[in-house]
C-alpha cells in the first residue's frame, strides 16, 4: 500500500516539476519572439458591428484610418497631421496620471469626438460604396 503511494506522489511531483520548467522555459522564449521597436501599432481600435471594426493604426509614424472585417483588412484614408496632433496629444494626455478627474474627462471627450467624427466619415464613405 505504502509503495503505490510512493509512485503517487513521485509521480504528482514530477508532474508539477515539469509544468514549472515548461513555465519558465516558454516565457524566456516569449523574450525572443517579442519585438521591443514595433513599426505597427493599433493606437485605437472600436467594433463597429459584430464582424467589423474601425482602428486607428500608426505605420512608420503614419497614422492610417483602417477597416477590419472577417473578409477585409483595408486602409480608408490616411490621417492628416491636424488629426495625428489631436489623438497624439489626447494619448499623451492619458498617460500621466493626473489628480484632477475633470481633465481626464475633458482628455476622453476629445478622443472620443475625434473618433466619432472619423466613424461617421467612414459610415458615409461606407454607404457611398454601396
Amino acid at each position: 500500500m505504502e509503495l503505490g503511494l510512493s509512485y503517487v506522489l513521485k509521480s504528482v511531483v514530477a508532474l508539477i516539476v515539469i509544468i514549472l520548467a515548461a513555465n519558465y522555459g516558454l516565457k524566456y522564449l516569449n523574450t525572443f519572439m517579442i519585438k521591443k521597436n514595433q513599426v505597427i501599432k493599433v493606437i485605437e481600435r472600436t467594433p463597429i458591428s459584430k464582424s467589423s471594426a474601425l482602428s486607428i493604426v500608426e505605420i512608420a509614424d503614419t497614422y492610417y484610418l483602417m477597416s477590419f472585417t472577417d473578409t477585409r483588412n483595408e486602409i480608408l484614408r490616411e490621417l492628416t497631421a491636424v488629426e495625428k496632433e489631436k489623438i497624439t496629444s489626447s494619448i499623451e494626455e492619458k498617460r500621466p496620471a493626473a489628480p484632477m478627474k475633470q481633465k481626464k474627462q475633458q482628455t476622453g471627450k476629445k478622443a472620443v469626438q475625434t473618433f466619432k467624427s472619423l466613424q461617421t466619415q467612414y459610415q458615409s464613405f461606407y454607404e457611398k460604396r454601396k
